[in-house]
């Protein structure tokens, strides 16, 4: 049976899926508090799941758009696995009991020793909470809205706030499994300079609090109109 090449985009979509079970898979070895060098040696190996898993987002819209094969499945799909991706990784990192206590921090992560107060910690279980009430919520309105036949499909906002999540993530992983050491690219412990980590967090906070407002407002207009 030949493949619907329209199909192809919704394919990598659920192939992401499987990348987000190595993913939790490799995490898993965090929360269980394993020897330290087994732990580097899984958030080694997460990382690049899960920066793969990454650019299969971007790939499958990328078709997508270009050959006209974005479909309903696609539209749902999408955002959905992005989630499963996204969010399951926070909440696996959020048992990680030395990433949610400034005080538990590995004596040799030094680049985290600057932070002072303008990061509250790493991972902290309150803003793992504001993630999901974000998602849970917008996808309530997605299902609102596409319930009326209209389409409700992710704006900028959400997109910028998935990509900095993303970046959050990797920076992290990559720093338990001493990824830019692994590479001997010293440009890459920029990444790990603590008011660039601090602004970050707060950056994602922001702009998922603004985007889940943004995607309220929107909501509300096209309910409005499309009102009887």
């Amino acid at each position: 049976m030949s493949l619907n090449r329209r199909q192809l985009p919704n394919l990598i979509t659920l192939s992401r899926l499987l990348f987000a079970a190595v993913v939790f898979f490799f995490l898993e070895s965090l929360v269980r508090r394993e020897d330290p060098s087994v732990q580097q040696r899984a958030a080694f190996w997460a990382f690049w799941f899960y920066l793969a898993a990454s650019l299969t987002d971007s790939l499958d819209g990328w078709l997508a758009r270009k050959y006209g094969w974005v479909t309903a499945v696609g539209r749902v799909a999408d955002p959905v696995v992005d989630k499963v991706l996204t969010l399951g990784a926070f909440i696996y990192l959020v048992q990680v009991d030395w990433l949610t206590d400034r005080a538990r921090y590995p004596a040799d992560w030094r680049w985290v020793s600057g932070q002072h107060d303008l990061l509250p910690d790493l991972v902290p279980a309150w803003a793992v909470v504001v993630l999901l009430a974000r998602e849970f919520l917008v996808t309530a309105l997605r299902g609102l809205v596409e319930s009326r036949g209209l389409q409700f499909p992710a704006d900028r906002y959400g997109k910028a706030k998935m990509t900095l999540q993303t970046i959050y993530i990797c920076i992290l992983v990559g720093a338990v499994g001493a990824v830019p050491e692994a590479l001997h690219l010293r440009w890459l412990y920029a990444a790990r300079e603590p008011a660039l980590v601090a602004a970050l967090f707060w950056i994602v906070i922001g702009l998922t609090l603004f985007s889940g407002l943004n995607y309220c407002l929107r909501a509300a207009r096209m309910l409005a109109q499309d009102a009887p």
